[in-house]
């Protein structure tokens, strides 16, 4: 069955969604982010695309962007095609790395463009990663606060609301307004919570792994006695599926 043909969009607008395949962890360390955004600077330039706003979730990405109506799908397979080649050599993989086709929504009008450069930025608060979107290194969000960043172009935004002042208002009065304290069951709200990047240590911790990589290596027993021990430790139970590879039907049914 053919695929739907893509919806183009008169304003040049997207929300951009990067999936990877069954969750996989797509950045393990603090340089896989930073490799990530390299090419992603790189690329932007040669197809002429304007990045408006952006975050680095674990296991997936969210950028809002502009780009030229021919210039969209080569740009992202440039992008993907760069960025799998230089993961799957450093962490001795093969195969995809990101599902097969991205997912884009069509941003037409203003209220539109903030609503997404606010869900965009709001992404790690809603997964109970950080209290706050400026905690969160791997997105955009401290850009439009002051931090210099040639990759983001803030103006459009500043131009809708009329100045930076404005925009910084709208934020705080938009953010103030969301409620963060109803979470899906795997986010709680509680106090205390571990964030990815600790997961991450505590990972390696009990595993004596590198990587989430080389998972797929370890022999069916052993990798379901992680995924309970990890979970024992604090670990929600989506932190697990992802590092561990799995989906998060299994591990509800390994930790029951």
């Amino acid at each position: 069955m053919p695929r739907k043909a893509r919806i183009i969009s008169p304003t040049g607008i997207y929300h951009i969604t990067l999936r990877s395949v069954n969750q996989h962890i797509i950045f393990e360390e603090d340089f896989d982010y930073r490799k990530f955004l390299f090419i992603l600077s790189d690329c932007k330039k040669k197809h002429e695309v304007e990045i408006y706003g952006y975050c680095l979730m674990d296991n997936h990405i969210h950028i809002l962007l502009y780009s030229p109506p021919d210039r969209l799908a080569g740009f992202f397979q440039s992008l993907g095609t760069r960025f799998v080649h230089w993961y799957n050599a450093k962490y001795i993989r093969s195969g995809h790395l990101f599902q097969e086709r991205f997912h884009s929504t069509v941003i037409i009008t203003n209220t539109q463009f903030l609503s997404a450069l606010l869900y965009i930025h709001n992404n790690p608060v809603k997964a109970n990663m950080c209290r706050f979107p400026s905690e969160y290194r791997w997105s955009s969000f401290n850009t439009y606060c002051g931090r210099s960043d040639s990759l983001v172009n803030i103006a459009f935004a500043q131009r809708i609301l009329g100045g930076e002042k404005n925009l910084l208002h709208y934020f705080a009065k938009k953010s103030d307004s969301l409620d963060f304290s109803r979470f899906d069951d795997d986010h709680p709200a509680i106090n205390h919570f571990i964030t990815d990047e600790n997961a991450k240590a505590i990972f390696k911790s009990i595993t004596n792994l590198e990587s989430s990589s080389a998972v797929v290596h370890m022999e069916k027993a052993r990798r379901n006695e992680y995924v309970r021990q990890l979970h024992q430790n604090g670990l929600s139970i989506k932190q697990v599926a992802r590092l561990m590879d799995v989906s998060v039907s299994t591990v509800k049914r390994l930790c029951k």
